[in-house]
């Protein structure tokens, strides 16, 4: 990963600055859980919010959610059938999350097993999971058994579950041609791409599914039957109206907050605390700058001057067409977040290319 400051023409340029080599790394901080046995279907259908009908027979992984009976947020997941064993196909699937909610989801599966025929075990220490981007990476699906085509956001690429070795995570076996990189690179691409992953996205009993994008990233099927948590995911679905999502954001200082330099700074490493209050800033050259009183966002990953934010999004609109015209005159805005030098830091969100069109 260059070290170097990375300039781009316009904010969804971010989306593909490291897409243009074959590289791959660790997911750090991920947990997984087996479940296994002959209603291991039916029972995780019930469970969560995508269709695991899709990968009963085998094949790749899918995004999906955990959710809590008020259809709030438990978490985010990849849940994986295990392409591998004898008797395969047989019902065995391997669950991804983030490794700190990672036991409350295990919990939540044996309070809901009841009579079911499934076996459910913390696998964590067996697997470790890997991240491989660039323009040869769709073809390495034979690199591993337990896989997903990574379709969170264009050029996200493949995520494998490799089973360690008894001296612990060693890496997959890559072709010639592919980089490995630290986990902070794997990192910093997806903030830049928007894609929300783990408890800094996906806050633990207050997220609701589409407010983090779970549907735009093909986590949700609106189509299937009854789940845990289904009635608020459903209703907020056919209503139409999703006020806040999780957008990308560059953090900075420099002038008032009402131009975004559109850098990413590897050298500044702001210490604003995850779920941090991000404020708005009315700028009018006639009156004195005023804060709103309902704050229009939290802060959610970061990675240097990079991070996602879970925004309201007319507020979004609003900067981004301030962005495309003069900053002179009134009626301009700012965000701002505290740091722990208790200096404000300006925030400058946008919205992802690859929403659908209208969702902007």
């Amino acid at each position: 990963m260059s070290k170097t400051a990375i300039k781009v023409e316009q904010a969804t340029d971010f989306e593909r600055v490291f897409d243009g080599s074959d590289r791959y790394a660790a997911v750090e901080g991920r947990g997984l859980i087996e479940v296994s046995g002959s209603d291991a279907t039916e029972f995780l259908q019930g469970m969560q919010c995508n269709h695991i009908p899709l990968i009963e027979q085998g094949g790749p992984g899918m995004l999906t959610g955990f959710l809590t009976p008020q259809g709030r947020m438990m978490a985010d997941a990849f849940v994986y059938p295990r392409n591998m064993g004898v008797n395969f196909p047989h019902p065995v699937y391997l669950i991804e999350v983030d490794a700190r909610v990672h036991m409350q989801v295990q919990r939540m599966l044996d309070f809901y097993k009841l009579r079911a025929q499934v076996r459910i075990r913390d696998a964590t220490s067996q697997y470790a999971v890997w991240s491989v981007w660039g323009p040869h990476s769709m073809e390495l699906t034979a690199v591993a058994d337990v896989w997903a085509v990574d379709g969170r956001a264009p050029g996200m690429g493949l995520r494998l579950v490799v089973e360690r070795g008894k001296g612990g995570g060693e890496a997959p076996q890559m072709p010639a041609g592919f980089e490995l990189c630290d986990g902070t690179e794997y990192r910093l691409r997806r903030i830049l791409k928007g894609v929300a992953e783990g408890a800094d996205d996906f806050v633990k009993g207050v997220a609701v599914a589409l407010e983090t994008n779970l549907d735009y990233m093909q986590g949700v099927h609106f189509g299937k039957g009854c789940y845990v948590g289904q009635e608020l995911t459903i209703r907020t679905h056919h209503r139409g109206v999703v006020r806040k999502r999780v957008v990308p954001v560059l953090f900075g200082r420099d002038g008032d907050g009402t131009r975004n330099p559109l850098q990413l700074d590897y050298t500044w490493t702001p210490d604003i605390e995850t779920q941090a209050d991000i404020t708005r800033v009315d700028i009018d050259t006639k009156s004195p700058k005023r804060e709103r009183r309902v704050p229009p966002g939290k802060v959610g990953s970061i990675a240097f001057n990079a991070g996602l934010a879970l925004m309201r999004l007319e507020q979004v609109e609003q900067y981004t067409a301030q962005q495309q015209h003069s900053d002179g005159g009134g009626g301009r805005i700012a965000f701002k977040v505290g740091c722990a030098d208790k200096q404000d830091v300006f925030v400058s969100p946008w919205s992802p290319s690859w929403w659908p069109d209208g969702a902007h």
